[in-house]
């Protein structure tokens, strides 16, 4: 949701008007939840409050613009099989295992708990091991959202969610798991065939090949699970990580260098120009001293 709204404050014998602009975070609502309007009122007030936090005593005219944005959700699941994109079989990092249901969560959990030795796309492999996992409640195919349930339902594995993006070959995370310290740690990806409605789980092998091709080492490298950043050792991993976690999970991709229209910074939203040749905007009251003078009938208290 988004608000457009002008700010006047008395100036003397002239009024001053200023344009201010707030967005609330977004939601999701679906037919067991419902949309929280007192979560977005409480968001544009605190917007607010924290635009006019140092007194400067404007106070809200008019609201020009009230938007409201609603984007139908397709969230992002697995199904049936598909093959594996040949720029990332090349690189022998995942293990697709071909399932002829929609269970290909599952089949990509046991591929990495229940490696075997050869033939390894094949679902007779993991056949034996599939009642090993707690999928109690579990709808399938499985939703990315419906992951923290699985790892609650199996307190020994951890699970992130990769997915490519097709036009820069690079990947997105879809979900970063909370749980740090857990037996086991699976690291999967999404693949699509270019439609929202098919896509399927496979399990990455090696996070190192996945990503290679983002720095210039030739060795193994140590990725991170937030931004996919490769580090040459795993004390670098260690030291990077803390820091790292602190912000949302996404892969990082810097500018090329060469490039000089990608890699600098520029103003291009000419339209929000002022028409004015100068601009300026400035905040007198940090100037004011206190006074001394103690008239009661002035009430002056700064000059």
């Amino acid at each position: 949701m988004r608000a457009d709204v002008i700010f006047v404050r008395e100036v003397e014998e002239d009024v001053m008007h200023v344009p201010a602009y707030f967005t609330t975070m977004p939601q999701d609502v679906y037919c067991a939840s419902d949309i929280d309007v007192d979560s977005i009122t409480r968001d544009l007030i605190t917007q607010v409050d924290n635009w006019n936090g140092r007194g400067s005593g404007f106070v809200i005219d008019r609201i020009v613009k009230f938007i409201l944005c609603i984007t139908k959700y397709r969230p992002l699941h697995g199904s049936s099989f598909i093959e594996t994109p040949k720029h990332i079989a090349k690189k022998h990092c995942v293990v697709n295992v071909k399932n002829d249901d929609d269970m290909c969560f599952v089949w990509a959990i046991l591929s990495c708990l229940y490696e075997p030795k050869n033939h390894k796309e094949k679902i007779s492999g993991y056949v034996n091991q599939k009642n090993y996992l707690n999928v109690d409640g579990l709808k399938f195919p499985l939703d990315i959202k419906s992951i923290p349930k699985f790892e609650q339902l199996n307190p020994t594995i951890s699970v992130n969610v990769l997915s490519e993006d097709s036009e820069s070959r690079g990947f997105c995370i879809e979900y970063l798991s909370n749980q740090r310290a857990r037996q086991h740690h699976v690291n999967l990806l999404v693949l699509d065939n270019g439609t929202s409605s098919n896509r399927h789980y496979v399990w990455i092998k090696n996070m190192s090949r996945l990503v290679a091709g983002r720095t210039k080492h030739c060795c193994a490298t140590y990725v991170c699970n937030s931004c996919l950043h490769p580090f040459s050792r795993a004390d670098l991993l260690t030291q990077h990580e803390p820091y790292c976690l602190r912000h949302p999970p996404q892969m990082v991709k810097y500018p090329n260098p060469e490039d000089p229209d990608k890699c600098t910074l520029k103003f291009r939203a000419h339209k929000k120009q002022f028409r004015l040749p100068f601009y300026l905007v400035c905040d007198f009251e940090c100037f004011l001293t206190p006074t001394d003078v103690d008239d009661d009938t002035t009430h002056t208290y700064h000059r």
